[in-house]
């Protein structure tokens, strides 16, 4: 039985020049690189952001659309750069849904790098990837509309690391391990099925030496597969260090899931643990990517 993970972890310095707690006087700015947000939704995650006493700014394009998007590739893009000019200490996306791919060949290298600390994950797993491989941090974290229906636990989660600089282990008491072993690496990943259609474009990401989170929702066992083979036919499984599956929401049995993953990563040799606290459920904990970490199938995640 996998013992009790640690709780969390103060004080931690990220290698991009975060430093946290944010401080008393943060200010936080909203962009949607992504879908289109629901204004409702959007205004319940937006007073529970202000209900823990943060200062939160949405810039003036977050409600538009473009059939499914928030508006076309130069408005999304111009909303992030509009935001980062008026320099808050993070930028949270707004929603996610699908379009933050298609402003990767928009955004050039130094206007990404130059985006204050980012945070949000599902579709906007496209940026923080990105983000990673820049050598910037950014934090797989929920996004406005998904504080709408966040748990209690992920809200203070969320003050807990804005305010006092703890960072909560994203696995659980009950994680369990599919593959024995221990590695560490740059924590990075994200939504699966994102990264999987990353793969073959000029912004495949380069996962060596990495530990990789991975989550999803309403995909069926067979199409997870499809999506990790696809990783791994591409290469970009190569050298990954470990692998810490979180929620799989409505990704059908439990068990057809773990082999899957177990029919992947066992050839390679990396330890797999199950049982991630972060995804699209209504727990979904904080993860700082960017900075090392380690994943042991026996004592399970810390940072370092």
């Amino acid at each position: 039985m996998p013992t009790e993970p640690k709780a969390e972890i103060k004080g931690l310095k990220a290698e991009g020049g975060f430093m946290f707690p944010l401080g008393e006087n943060a200010k936080i700015g909203v962009a949607a690189p992504s879908g289109v947000v629901d204004p409702v939704m959007f205004a319940k995650g937006m007073a529970r952001i202000r209900g823990v006493g943060w200062a939160v700014e949405a810039d003036e394009a977050v409600l538009g659309a473009m059939r499914y998007l928030a508006g076309d590739e130069a408005v999304r893009k111009a909303s992030l750069l509009r935001l980062a000019r008026r320099q808050p200490d993070l930028i949270i996306a707004a929603r996610g849904g699908y379009g933050a791919m298609r402003l990767l060949d928009h955004l050039s290298c130094e206007e990404l790098a130059g985006l204050p600390l980012f945070m949000g994950f599902s579709d906007a797993t496209a940026l923080l990837v990105r983000l990673v491989g820049l050598g910037a941090c950014a934090i797989h974290g929920p996004t406005v509309q998904a504080l709408a229906t966040a748990s209690s636990e992920t809200v203070d989660a969320l003050a807990g690391l804005f305010t006092q600089g703890f960072f909560p282990s994203p696995l659980g008491a009950a994680w369990e391990a599919l593959v024995p072993g221990e590695g560490g690496g740059v924590l990075t990943g994200g939504n699966l099925t994102t990264l999987a259609h990353l793969c073959g474009t000029p912004f495949q990401p380069d996962f060596s030496g990495c530990i990789l989170a991975l989550e999803d929702v309403h995909e069926a066992p067979y199409r997870m597969d499809r999506a990790l083979t696809q990783m791994r036919l591409s290469g970009a499984l190569s050298g990954v260090a470990g692998v810490m599956v979180g929620e799989c929401l409505h990704c059908g049995e439990t068990m057809a899931r773990d082999a899957v993953f177990q029919d992947i990563f066992a050839p390679l040799g990396i330890p797999v643990v199950t049982g991630g606290r972060f995804g699209h459920g209504a727990t979904n904990l904080p993860m700082l990517f960017g900075v090392r970490v380690e994943l042991s199938s026996d004592t399970g995640f810390r940072y370092v």
